[in-house]
């Protein structure tokens, strides 16, 4: 009997440190790889961009006072004239009481007014096919009227960037405000796209889009009224009160809300009445003050009701300056002067006597009456500072009522 014995054989695996170490070894290869086509990706698109676009100026057509320009992170201003350029990365200042005029590479039409501050973020027309020429603009403070062009050759991209956020704006005209209290962008014509925290928000001609410091957004009307209280539905809120007596011993003006009891009457009515003894002028009315700015507006209208009942003095008195009821609308023009705008409203002038600045309308009937004051004032105002209603003369019996300051 025979047994055959068998011989095993062991085979030894590598060291636990050597594996590990080839296994690091071809991680750092990786990783080593991938950086490399990460930084050769990079390099390859900064090249592409580089040569894709070429940067275009913009030209100043048009500076009226002291314009300053500071090119890229200089820290100097400088003037800048008429005719003049400006490129990517430059910063406008428009001061006080000055204008600006500047056209883009596009045919864009951008106007500036006083205390407008407005970088020049993007203009550049591109080098290579299938890539659209951009027009970025920020605008820090101030008010600018923005009148896009048609992209004609290549598509655009025109955006504004303010302090609450982008606005895309298609082909159309514009007018932007930013302000402390808010941003504030019209169209008139056109579509502005804006993004606001994530929200996108198109804003239609004929519209506003009204963006608060505290975050809150409103959509309104284009032209916006700016009254507070105008059809008195909260008594005097809102409104001050102010007289002027000729005599002391003289009866005073009177003021009081009522409900109009005529034909096309509105709900409630302001009525400006006094019955003088000693025949002696008197100014009685309220005011209401504002600061709104209105440089580059479109329009600024007056829209109210009124009635003049009753009025001792012939049209608008010896000189043409006592009306039965008038307004009076305090502003301020470019280079900072105030003006006041007056129309007086009568029914009759039996003695002929000169009635400027008025208008005549029917005894006793509610009237409508609309006024644009940049149709009516040279200059034209840049802030609003106060309007009056008020009745002047001897003896006279006037209302008024849905008193609106519609602004852009």
């Amino acid at each position: 009997m025979s047994a055959a014995v068998g011989s095993s054989e062991t085979v030894l695996s590598p060291p636990r440190s050597e594996l590990t170490m080839g296994r690091l070894t071809w991680l750092v290869l990786v990783v080593a790889c991938l950086l490399f086509v990460g930084l050769l990706v990079g390099v390859v698109a900064q090249i592409v961009a580089t040569i894709a676009y070429v940067q275009v100026p913009t030209s100043i057509e048009e500076v009226s006072g002291i314009v300053l320009s500071r090119t890229g992170d200089a820290a100097a201003e400088e003037s800048l004239p008429t005719g003049a350029q400006v490129f990517e990365g430059d910063k406008l200042h428009v001061t006080f009481g000055s204008t600006a005029r500047m056209r883009m590479f596009d045919g864009s039409v951008i106007s500036l007014f006083p205390e407008t501050r407005l970088r020049v973020d993007r203009s550049r027309a591109p080098r290579l096919g299938g890539r659209d020429a951009e027009a970025v603009l920020g605008i820090e403070s101030g008010a600018a009227q923005i009148a896009v062009a048609p992209a004609l050759q290549v598509a655009r991209n025109f955006e504004l960037t303010t302090p609450a956020g982008v606005a895309q704006l298609s082909p159309g005209q514009y007018t932007v405000r930013v302000a402390s209290d808010a941003t504030r962008i019209s169209v008139w014509d056109g579509k502005a796209t804006m993004l606001v925290d994530r929200q996108v928000v198109d804003v239609t001609p004929g519209r506003k889009i009204i963006l608060g410091s505290d975050g809150k957004l409103e959509l309104v009307d284009v032209l916006e009224n700016v009254m507070v209280n105008g059809t008195f539905a909260d008594r005097f809120n809102g409104w001050t009160f102010w007289e002027e007596q000729q005599s002391q011993s003289d009866v005073r003006g009177q003021l009081q809300i009522g409900v109009p009891n005529e034909i096309n009457a509105p709900g409630l009515a302001l009525q400006l009445t006094r019955q003088s003894a000693g025949q002696t002028h008197n100014e009685t009315g309220l005011r209401q003050f504002f600061q709104r700015d209105v440089s580059g507006a479109h329009s600024i209208q007056l829209d109210m009701l009124l009635k003049v009942e009753s009025a001792s003095l012939s049209g608008g008195g010896y000189l043409g300056s006592e009306y039965p009821l008038m307004v009076r609308i305090r502003y301020s023009t470019l280079r900072g002067g105030d003006q006041t705008w007056t129309h007086g409203f009568f029914f009759a002038n039996p003695d002929r006597g000169p009635v400027p600045y008025s208008s005549q309308i029917q005894k006793g009937v509610w009237t409508h009456y609309q006024a644009d004051l940049l149709l009516e004032v040279q200059p034209v105002p840049m802030v609003i500072k106060e309007i009056q209603i008020l009745a002047a003369g001897h003896s006279y019996d006037a209302s008024v009522s849905d008193v609106k300051l519609l602004v852009d």
